[in-house]
């Protein structure tokens, strides 16, 4: 096996190392073995995890790069708020609270965190039942169309929040496509805002509930049944319980969205004159002057709600045991909804219109309007608003620098995360302290992220050693890397672990280096999930907010940025129609870039660089 192992690592490494790979530890005997050990450069005892050449810098490179994306602005932020001196000049290291005291002092502030909290459990209660529901018909149920479902919650889950927002102003606010009137009054307030996002962040309570109901046999539901139980019983009695920790682990999500959210708090939410805490964060650091403290206080009491709602999970879960998966565990049956059926799909086609269709309708009617007020009646419909795009202020050439940087940002968040996860696999404390803070980091809103780049990259010592990135593409760029990078290693975790080490091992043995091997045989094995991951953080970046809202050059807004701020001048149809032709762009963009990766799939030889 280990001969196999070793000729196939040569083959894919191309015959490179060809010698070396005939002196395989071992053997020889005395002096001569020894020789060989030490030509080719394999060690007497591999360490636990993989034992790649490069190894040790390797991981000292990846603390660098997550050190300098995640770690240091987060604590540039966050310090700032107990150490207001921090970056004066001089810099004064005298720890203080007086800063989250005075935000006490502040009804602005206090009313944002408030309004946060209370829609962040609301919000949360609302997706998660609403999602377990979609979740139990997607799984367990004969409802017809479960495809086009399955694929609207993603749409759904990739949705910009703001672009959602913006469709349902431009729909009902005062001066929309319906006017004035009740439905106004209830969008343009604290239930609308929240039942906006409702209807934006129900798909992670659906994937969250989803994921645990695969792992249910239907051994529990036939006892149940069995034991006299109806459907309802079986449900509230057995399936609720068991599904206990990906019920709380999807509203934690949810809470956490919510209160990160910036998209609808920056849109809907100021429309409706109900502050949030994300907007706080971004107008203390608007304002001028400035306010650094104010802003990092606000920032730490964010992140420290986030760690308690992750704390109350915990608790909530406390030592029970949920174990459900065994290997006799039998397939559940298909549960029959018999005359409900057609209701039941009804119910879900209601769903999608109201979480996508109506706001992705109105906002392409927008688009056609001359005057949003006027109506859609032939003599207001033009396509004058994109005709403007090209020559539109502050943002004509705002989707090709969005473009560019998601691309740029996609390919570096793929190579760090890569070999992150290939330094995860090295078992010691500090694979561990690394794995730590990259699942510490996903609950990190993008607002606060963005924040703690303004403090890091921004400071007068940086500007000597040419590291002055603050109202630089390069800021935005990193800040782009560092929020996708915790998804990246979560996504591509599964999929790196397995690769056999037995295989690296037989590739270094026949003389690949770190890079070589990942080029020659890791890449090749994990090129599909690896270009999944890469569209993933493309798409999602292309309309990244919050971020780009803090750190974009002077006069280079991004497309979020630019479509935000037609809106805010009230001009409607023009941002409307940037809205609509971004998003078709992407869609193309993503759809080519798919084809031609099928394309070149098909070309390349089955195995051809791959073990």
């Amino acid at each position: 096996m280990a001969d196999r192992l070793v000729s196939g690592a040569r083959r894919a490494l191309g015959g490179w190392g060809a010698e070396a790979a005939t002196a395989a530890p071992g053997a020889g005997a005395g002096d001569g073995g020894a020789a060989r050990r030490r030509r080719v450069g394999v060690p007497r005892a591999r360490p636990a995890g993989w034992s790649l050449s490069g190894f040790g810098l390797l991981g000292v490179g990846v603390g660098i790069a997550v050190a300098v994306l995640l770690v240091l602005p987060l604590l540039a932020l966050l310090g700032q708020a107990v150490i207001p001196g921090l970056f004066g000049a001089p810099i004064r290291l005298a720890p203080t609270l007086a800063v989250l005291a005075g935000l006490f002092g502040q009804p602005y502030t206090i009313q944002a965190a408030v309004d946060s909290a209370v829609l962040g459990v609301t919000v949360a209660v609302a997706a998660t039942a609403l999602g377990a529901a979609v979740a139990y018909l997607l799984e367990r149920t004969d409802l017809p169309g479960k495809g086009l479902f399955a694929a609207a919650t993603w749409l759904v889950f990739l949705a910009p929040s703001f672009l959602l927002a913006q469709g349902w102003e431009l729909l009902l606010a005062p001066g929309g496509l319906w006017g004035a009137g009740p439905l106004s009054g209830a969008l343009l307030s604290p239930l609308g805002v929240g039942a906006v996002l409702t209807l934006k962040l129900f798909p992670f309570a659906v994937f969250s509930v989803q994921a645990g109901l695969r792992g249910l046999g239907a051994d529990y539901e036939r006892a149940a049944r069995l034991a006299g139980a109806n459907r309802w019983q079986t449900w509230r009695r057995v399936l609720l319980p068991l599904l206990l920790p990906s019920l709380l682990a999807g509203a934690t999500i949810v809470f956490a969205e919510v209160l990160g959210d910036f998209g609808v708090a920056a849109t809907l939410a100021q429309s409706a004159n109900f502050p949030l805490v994300t907007y706080a964060i971004y107008a203390a650091l608007e304002t001028f002057p400035a306010s650094f403290s104010q802003a990092a206080a606000s920032s730490l009491l964010l992140v420290a709600a986030v760690a308690l709602a992750q704390g109350a999970q915990a608790v909530g879960l406390g030592r029970r045991s949920f174990a459900s998966r065994h290997q006799s565990a039998t397939v559940p049956e298909t549960q029959t909804l018999g005359p409900w059926r057609p209701w039941a799909a009804a119910g879900m086609a209601a769903l999608f219109a109201l979480s996508l269709g109506v706001p992705a309708a109105s906002t392409f009617a927008a688009s056609l309007l001359r005057n949003l007020g006027g109506g859609l009646r032939a003599g207001n419909l033009s396509f004058a608003n994109y005709g403007a795009l090209p020559g539109v202020a502050y943002g004509g050439d705002a989707l090709l620098r969005s473009l560019a940087l998601a691309a740029a940002a996609a390919t570096l968040g793929v190579v760090v995360g890569l070999f992150t996860l290939l330094a995860l696999r090295r078992r010691s404390g500090a694979a561990s302290f690394l794995q730590v803070v990259l699942t510490a980091t996903i609950a990190i809103p993008g607002i606060v992220l963005g924040a703690g780049y303004i403090f890091f990259w921004n400071q007068p010592w940086l500007a000597h050693l040419g590291l002055l990135l603050y109202g630089q593409p390069a800021a935005l760029l990193l800040a782009y890397v560092a929020g996708g990078l915790p998804y990246a290693v979560r996504v591509g975790g599964g999929a790196l672990a397995q690769v056999p080490e037995s295989l690296v091992t037989a590739a270094r043995v026949a003389g690949g280096g770190l890079f070589t091997t990942v080029r020659r045989i890791i890449g090749p094995l994990l090129a599909d999930t690896w270009g999944a991951i890469w569209l993933m953080l493309f798409a999602t970046t292309v309309f990244e907010l919050p971020a780009s809202e803090l750190l974009y050059p002077a006069g280079r807004p991004t497309v979020a940025v630019a479509i935000v701020h037609q809106m805010h001048n009230q001009a409607f149809g023009v941002g409307a129609a940037l809205s609509v032709a971004s998003t078709a762009i992407l869609a193309l963009t993503v759809g080519a870039l798919v084809l031609a990766a099928r394309a070149l799939r098909r070309a390349v030889r089955p195995g051809r660089g791959a073990v």
